[in-house]
């Protein structure tokens, strides 16, 4: 499974081959490439996958994130009570995810 992880830009650097940035994680500071964003700046978050920033979260989506990912962790852990669960993924609860118009057409329907 692939997970992009949320983090806090602390810093920004500018260079011939386009832009990185500095970010917390656990223990220090790591660096990134952003040069797939359009503009990050310092305190802004960002979701990293492999060294590089996929986009620019705001701070409650990746609280949301990091907050799902835990959950997922105590559980695989062995923990994990389900109001807990069910407070770490709130957003799918009350918003469950929604098949787009071309895909609910296809829903029952045999398609090779």
């Amino acid at each position: 499974m692939c997970v992009a992880i949320p983090h806090r830009v602390v810093g920004v650097h500018f260079t011939a081959n386009g832009t990185s940035a500095d970010i917390e994680v656990t223990g220090g500071v790591s660096k990134v490439d952003t040069s797939l964003l359009e503009e990050v700046k310092q305190g802004d978050y960002v979701l990293v996958f492999r060294g590089q920033a996929l986009r620019v979260v705001s701070e409650e989506e990746a609280q949301q994130i990091q907050a799902a990912l835990d959950c997922v962790q105590k559980v695989m852990d062995g923990g994990g009570e389900s109001a807990r669960i069910e407070d770490a993924f709130s957003d799918l609860v009350e918003h469950p995810a929604q098949l787009p118009d071309h895909l609910v057409s296809m829903v029952g329907k045999k398609v090779l």
